[in-house]
């Protein structure tokens, strides 16, 4: 697992997706902060989770496009799937290597909270909670991308497909609306990315949005497993 993820750091590093990734993530939260909050002397620092949020889910799939679309195209997986090294390992070292970029990617937002900080305008269990959600739908996002690379030889269908898989989920949340029975509606809800990302984006860090994020991640790494096992 460690030379998987050694490795696709180093690709990240040396190839343009990373650097772009990082440029844009990063710039946008700036961006996001300057005009959310600075210009508008706003020190309610979960304004500026509310933009990211929504940044996550165009930035992600140009992360994890390549994880394994690349390796099927230059028919490298083919020495994955014969190595003696079990799926598991090389799911999570493509998934930890995705999500230390999404990280570096997201740390000018520890730099806005120590400016908000300086002017007095600080909440720590607010920006904690913001930051742990982050981290959370991050991870959902990311294992979303991972089985959309899975899929195919093609980058950009990969990410599309992973646009495709997170609408889906943002949509369910209207669907309620059309069903008569209350516990069908409920569960949608609960499906749903839009009432998570609500929650998290307006501060409030509860344990089922938690349990939501951490199963969404390990059932999409778990698909991962078994599209890989199909064809291996």
């Amino acid at each position: 697992m460690i030379a998987v993820w050694r490795k696709e750091l180093h690709q990240y590093r040396t190839s343009i997706i990373g650097a772009v990734f990082l440029a844009s993530y990063g710039g946008l939260i700036g961006y996001y902060f300057v005009v959310g909050n600075l210009l508008t002397m706003n020190g309610d620092i979960t304004t500026l989770f509310q933009s990211v949020y929504s940044t996550m889910m165009i930035l992600i799939p140009v992360l994890t496009m390549r994880l394994f679309a690349e390796e099927r195209k230059l028919r490298t997986d083919q020495l994955l799937f014969t190595v003696p090294v079990e799926l598991e390992k090389i799911i999570m070292g493509k998934f930890l290597a995705a999500l230390v970029m999404f990280c570096l990617g997201g740390l000018p937002i520890l730099l806005d909270a120590a400016v908000l900080a300086f002017y007095g305008c600080f909440r720590l269990s607010e920006t904690i909670g913001c930051i742990a959600g982050l981290f959370l739908a991050g991870s959902g996002l990311l294992a979303i991308g991972i089985f959309a690379s899975s899929l195919t030889e093609s980058q950009v269908v990969a990410a599309i497909v992973s646009y495709l898989i997170m609408i889906f989920l943002w949509v369910l949340d209207y669907l309620k609306y059309y069903v008569q029975r209350a516990w069908i509606a409920k569960l949608l809800r609960y499906l749903s990315f839009q009432s998570h990302f609500q929650e998290l984006s307006s501060g409030i860090f509860s344990f089922s949005t938690v349990v939501y994020f951490t199963s969404l991640t390990v059932f999409m790494l778990g698909l991962t497993r078994l599209v890989l096992e199909s064809r291996r």
